[in-house]
């Protein structure tokens, strides 16, 4: 580990922002202490800003209802207190802090950029909105992703330039996103340690669907309850911030792989700390409960894993049949077969690849590699205006590519995961196109396609995941770039509309690659068995 940094914490009261609430223990205690060791990424850094920019978006809007609102720079600046108070961004966190109690005090209907910290809860918190409801106020964030889900937390809609109207349709908040929801537990805490905060202990989350929306959750609500889950998830942060005080270069909590570490920037140095000792957590079907259970007994490799009999189990828990298999791949270092397992794949004269690429949720780039006797072809169906205008023409090319594919009966279709059917899906209704020769798009890909990742995922086991930069290079394809990914190509085409259009080529080379990636998997598993 690099050399620890010093941080203003180390020299007043422990203070834990919403931001740190349900994080990795050891990512809170690097961000706090680690100043050499933190990876920068573009996508990250363009994520922030488009986080941001959003944000700013989505406050415009809501302030649009009100006649008037005013900009707040210092504690002595006079207000109307009939009116929403923007605390403007040069003030300092001392004046921010003084303009939101006072604003608190006397009622204004809104505040954002509000400031409030608490010493003796550990605790300080910027939401980016505080409103107005019952006899306090409730906070409210704004985030650049969905926050509706199928199944979760139980929620109320309202929408955004509405936001004190809580008794709204029923909806569901995504239960992957709970952090969210304990980083604005964060807010009512701290509103309620100075007796401002809304009685019915409801937040809001206004999250990144088409139109701004606002979800409402009751803190009672959960399973647990996610009042309860905050207060310990506030009290793990502060526990690992004191001991990182006292032993800077040695976190509380040792790394263990889980969900949130591939865009941790302290990734790639948890990664090879956890490679060199073979951790357990590094396999994908151990969840974090089990990774506790099973170093607890002693079982901290993935090689003494792979040398397990399915139904084996360690104290209480048994070691599913999948982990040892994975170990067993990942000691390989390869694919293993199932057993058992069919390797026959759609057999047609034509094979095309098909593979998408989409900014904002719009579809720009369609590319598909056609294979048949006299070989491969790339042909990409694009539009790089980044308009609805050019989304349809792109639709509109691929629907016709689709026909000609849908009036063969020697071609198949291979893609990787079910997003090509979603994201087509949401277009085609967006812009009232449909197929000539299927009913709907998913009746299309049931009868001309093969989702290629479901085929593998059925047939092999992997060391480390499905993903296609995972598959694709156990099976020997390398991409020409050398940092590929979706995220990454949402970056690049940005630039493109920003007037680089070097993005251009890098992003057809790219989609080219995914598309080449599938091809080389099936050539893969045609050579071997």
């Amino acid at each position: 580990m690099g050399h620890m940094g010093t941080t203003a914490t180390d020299r007043g009261p422990v203070l834990i922002g919403g931001g740190e609430l349900g994080r990795c223990p050891t990512r809170i205690h690097h961000s706090r202490f680690n100043d050499a060791d933190r990876s920068t990424s573009a996508v990250v850094e363009h994520r922030v800003t488009e986080g941001r920019r959003w944000e700013e978006i989505v406050v415009a809007r809501i302030l649009e209802r009100y006649r008037a609102w005013q900009m707040v720079s210092t504690a002595a600046d006079r207000f109307d207190r009939t009116a929403p108070v923007v605390i403007g961004p040069e003030a300092r966190a001392v004046d921010r802090e003084e303009i939101t109690a006072l604003s608190l005090r006397v009622g204004v209907p809104l505040i954002a950029g509000a400031r409030i910290s608490a010493p003796h809860l550990c605790s300080v918190g910027v939401p980016d909105l505080l409103v107005r409801l019952d006899d306090g106020y409730a906070p409210v964030d704004v985030k650049h992703h969905k926050v509706i889900g199928e199944g979760g937390i139980p929620a109320r809609l309202t929408t955004a330039d509405r936001l004190e109207d809580t008794g709204g349709a029923r909806r569901t908040f995504r239960s992957e996103r709970v952090g969210d929801l304990l980083q604005v537990a964060h807010y009512w805490t701290l509103l309620d340690s100075i007796g401002r905060a809304n009685p019915r202990r409801l937040v809001g989350i206004i999250g990144s669907e088409p139109a701004p929306t606002c979800l409402w959750v009751d803190l009672d609500d959960g399973s647990p309850r996610l009042i309860g889950r905050y207060r310990t998830a506030l009290t793990e942060a502060i526990e690992v911030v004191e001991a990182g005080r006292g032993q800077p270069d040695v976190p509380l909590v040792p790394p263990v792989w889980r969900g949130e570490c591939r865009s941790c920037p302290w990734a790639k140095f948890c990664r090879a700390e956890l490679e060199a000792v073979d951790h357990v957590s590094l396999l994908p079907a151990i969840g974090a409960e089990d990774t506790e259970r099973f170093l607890a007994a002693g079982v901290t490799t993935t090689a003494r894993i792979a040398g397990l009999m399915p139904g084996t189990s360690v104290g209480e828990v048994e070691i599913s049949g999948e982990a040892i298999l994975q170990a067993r791949a990942r000691g390989a270092g390869t694919l293993l077969r199932r057993a058992g397992a069919d390797l026959v794949l759609p057999d047609a004269a034509v094979e095309i690849d098909f593979d998408i690429e989409t900014y904002g949720g719009v579809l720009y780039l369609a590319g598909v590699l056609i294979t048949d006797r006299d070989g491969s072809s790339f042909e990409p169906i694009a539009d790089w205006t980044g308009t609805l205008n050019g989304e349809r023409k792109v639709l509109a090319d691929l629907f016709a590519f689709f026909d000609d594919i849908g009036a063969s009966s020697n071609t198949v279709v291979y893609h990787w995961t079910g997003y090509e059917r979603t994201v087509l899906n949401a277009a085609a209704d967006r812009h009232g196109l449909s197929l000539r020769t299927a009913p709907s798009v998913d009746d299309w890909f049931d009868r001309h396609a093969c989702d290629l990742w479901a085929w593998t995922k059925q047939r092999f086991v992997s060391p480390d995941g499905y993903s296609l930069k995972v598959i694709a290079p156990l099976c020997g394809f390398e991409w020409r770039d050398d940092d590929p990914g979706g995220a990454q190509s949402e970056l690049w085409y940005a630039e493109l509309l920003k007037g680089d259009g070097s993005r251009q080529s890098r992003l057809l080379e790219y989609n080219e690659d995914d598309v080449g990636a599938q091809l080389a998997i099936r050539r893969w598993v045609r050579a071997r068995w």
